[in-house]
């Protein structure tokens, strides 16, 4: 597949003249002057210009066109387009052709479902016109070409191609356009009129009455592309642009992104050859990676490779996996993905180019419109316009409604263009900025789920985030987390250790709410650091012991999480923070648990239990006596535990809001498993009943899943097969989901025993 929207030199002729000498012939009309007084100004001959004008002389020289453009004191845009068309007469004047056809490329590839789209539109009976946009790069011209090959047998009166340089600094008006395409459509140079509306109406006569595939390619806008669609059925006229061209009517739009990883696998297996790429599929996965999935991108890598037959495709991989080498690297011949992004760039105005650069700065993948805002000190409805025409003009994309992405060429152009045009003390101004937003913003939303009386975020330039309700700081917590998450290492940079602390500490409960997120090993490492840069040796054990639940609940990562514990538990033994050290020691018992060393976990969770008395924390003593009991009933004392974990139902995780609800559900089902243990299977079913209602919100899927293999066990053994198979193809999904392999290739294990198979996960990552 071409991979590139680049101008294809248009070779439309006339019947019966040249386009030349009917643009010739409209412009000496227009400047009312006779051949004779024309031949005066410009030095021609009376009998050049008439060959000039009738096609007899098909392309004359630069000079003559020069002193023809200056007699009918054109300006450099019109003298630009006649010497074009003096240039393409020219090329063809030996052998003349018929009507252009645009470029098909042999190794032409997928974009199967945007040419069924086009089929059934072409060729239905009520759309006369379609605009297939997208980004520069994505092979628009080409994919156009070749729905043009597949369709012509559909329009017997044949196909017409315009290139409207829609991307160049002079896009051909449409009265230009109407003559190219007029004189392609067979009418006689000299019968189109000088005037440019009613030389629209023959075009629209012309094509009223036939069936014809016409072409328009790199439209620039609405005003220079409307004169040119039909206003009857018969012709279909497939636009192609950068924009969606929004403000035409009556046409269907197609969007063209970037080709699948098969698809792009293939392609360049296509250009390059099996001999070329047998035994490289690891390194041609990693090709198309790197090139985004960007036609054009792929293109110029399999034409590189092409013309270096000693190069493999690792050697490429290993040049262009450096990103401040990969723009330069994507270069072949007159193909670049750069210069296809400067075109697009150019055409900005300059408010649009410093957003664009400094969305470079964003550290995760996409932002919304508040954020962005921050980047330019415009307000968030303001820079959502701005967003939304960047995604018009194909330099951005809408993930997904109010959530907007940078492509990863397209962010390596703006890092690029950030670089030049704005001095890295700006630049690094304004990454703080965002950073000291996006950290105030979620400590303002972490309060929505801490205790009454947690402290407000600290002041800013900026205002920051103000969620309404716990739910929109749920809702902006997670759409924004890669970018809180990123701007950690900013802020810590520039050495607002305390902040950080705050930032840490505000969203001490939210974490919970979706513990496997990575995001909390993130954020808590960085508190433990900023903790250790300000002395706090306390606020440190704190850090530690959450960064020790973050890879152990979050993570599965037993290990390190019980040696961060044990660090946590040092430092709070030389502070005296007997808090922190019944932390540790209840994170100690979990890990032990997990790592099957029960007696440990029993001894570490009865010494956390003490603790936890001893400074009246009611939730942690619940937690760590709920540990005591599996650590009981894993030892073969599933009695005790049993009664142990009935004692503590019931128990108050005191003032923080969800808590109760959230220990309540793990301690109902520590109950059905200790029934479970006991092999009292009705009495397990019962008890694992009451688990799962409450267990279809806010990350708790683990425990869900948990709660439901349980049930499939005890279910099993009641007799009860086709409802445990049932629970345990959901447990099943929800073990894959949270990347919890383990358990979930042990439920594929059981389902295959009740006779059924399911792929089996594997441990990878562990």
């Amino acid at each position: 597949m071409t991979s590139h929207d680049h101008e294809v030199p248009q070779s439309e002729v006339p019947r019966g003249g040249t386009a030349f000498g009917v643009m010739l012939r409209s412009l000496r009309r227009a400047a009312r002057l006779t051949l004779e007084e024309l031949s005066e100004a410009s030095g021609v001959s009376v009998r050049a210009l008439g060959d000039l004008e009738r096609g007899r002389s098909r392309g004359p020289q630069r000079r003559t066109v020069e002193a023809l453009g200056a007699a009918l004191r054109l300006d450099a845009e019109q003298r630009e387009r006649l010497q074009r068309l003096a240039d393409a007469g020219r090329e063809r004047a030996a052998a003349p052709a018929p009507p252009y056809l645009l470029r098909t490329v042999p190794d032409f590839t997928g974009r199967r479902q945007e040419l069924a789209d086009l089929e059934a539109l072409a060729t239905g009976t009520r759309t006369r016109a379609a605009v297939l946009f997208g980004p520069g790069g994505q092979g628009k011209t080409t994919l156009a070409a070749e729905a043009v090959r597949r369709l012509s047998g559909s329009f017997p009166d044949g196909s017409v191609c315009v290139q409207l340089h829609g991307m160049s600094e002079a896009p051909l008006p449409p009265a230009e356009a109407l003559v190219l395409l007029l004189t392609a459509l067979g009418q006689p140079p000299d019968r189109i009129p000088v005037d440019p509306v009613a030389r629209e109406a023959l075009y629209r006569t012309t094509i009223a009455g036939r069936r014809a595939l016409i072409v328009l390619d790199d439209a620039a806008d609405e005003t220079l592309t409307r004169p040119l669609l039909p206003d009857a059925e018969g012709s279909f006229v497939l636009v192609t642009s950068r924009r969606p061209l929004a403000g035409l009517e009556g046409v269907r739009r197609i969007r063209l992104g970037g080709l699948s990883g098969g698809e792009s696998a293939r392609l360049l297996g296509r250009i390059l050859g099996a001999p070329r790429t047998d035994g490289q599929s690891e390194a041609i996965t990693r090709l198309t990676e790197l090139c985004g999935h960007l036609p054009l991108a792929l293109r110029i890598v399999g034409n590189r490779l092409s013309s270096r037959p000693s190069w493999t495709p690792a050697r490429l991989v290993d040049q262009l996996a450096d990103e401040g080498r990969r723009l330069s690297g994507l270069v072949a011949g007159d193909l670049a993905v750069r210069s296809a992004l400067a075109l697009s760039y150019g055409q900005l105005t300059a408010s649009h180019r410093l957003l664009l650069r400094r969305l470079a700065l964003v550290p995760g993948h996409d932002t919304g419109p508040e954020l962005a805002a921050v980047l330019t000190g415009e307000d968030p409805l303001t820079t959502e316009d701005s967003l939304d025409l960047l995604v018009d003009r194909g330099l951005l994309e809408e993930t997904a409604p109010g959530r907007y992405a940078l492509h990863d060429l397209v962010r390596l152009f703006a890092r690029e263009q950030l670089a030049a045009e704005e001095p890295e003390s700006a630049a690094g101004e304004v990454r703080l900025r965002l950073a000291d937003w996006l950290l105030r913003s979620a400590s303002a939303a972490g309060r929505r789920f801490e205790a009454p009386g947690a402290p407000e975020p600290w002041p800013g330039g900026t205002a920051a985030f103000a969620p309404e309700s716990p739910e929109a700081a749920e809702e902006w917590l997670t759409a924004e987390r890669a970018n809180w998450a990123g701007a950690l290492p900013v802020l810590f940079a520039a050495e607002r250790h305390a902040e950080i602390l705050h930032v840490s500490r505000t969203l001490y409960w939210f974490s919970d709410r979706w513990s496997p997120w990575p995001e909390w090993r993130t954020l808590f490492s960085y508190g433990a650091r900023s903790a250790a840069a300000l002395g706090d040796r306390t606020a440190e054990a704190h850090q530690l012991n959450c960064l020790a639940w973050a890879h152990s609940v979050g993570a599965y990562q037993y290990v390190e999480g019980e040696q961060l514990a044990r660090r946590a538990l040092a430092l709070a033994t030389e502070t005296g923070a007997l808090d922190e050290q019944a932390w540790a020691w209840a994170y100690i018992s979990g890990a032990c648990l997990s790592l099957e060393r029960p007696a440990e976990a029993a001894q570490a969770a009865a010494r956390a239990t003490r603790l936890f008395e001893e400074t009246g924390d009611t939730a942690g003593r619940a937690v760590s006596q709920r540990v005591l009991g599996r650590a009981l009933r894993e030892s073969g004392r599933a009695e005790e535990a049993l009664t142990l974990h009935r004692a503590l139902l019931g128990t108050s995780a005191g003032d923080v809001p969800g808590l109760d609800a959230y220990i309540e559900a793990h301690l109902r089902n520590e109950i059905a498993s200790d029934l479970l243990a006991l092999e009292r299977w009705p009495e397990a079913v019962a008890a694992y009943r009451t688990v799962t209602p409450p267990l279809s919100h806010d990350g708790l899927d683990r425990l869900q899943a948990q709660a439901l293999t349980g049930l499939a066990t005890a279910l099993r053994h009641c007799g009860e097969h086709k409802e445990a198979r049932t629970h345990l193809h959901r447990a099943h999904e929800l073990f894959t989901a949270v990347g919890d392999t383990a358990s979930a290739s042990s439920t594929a294990t059981a389902i295959a025993e009740l006779g059924e198979s399911v792929e089996v996960t594997g441990r990878s990552g562990e």
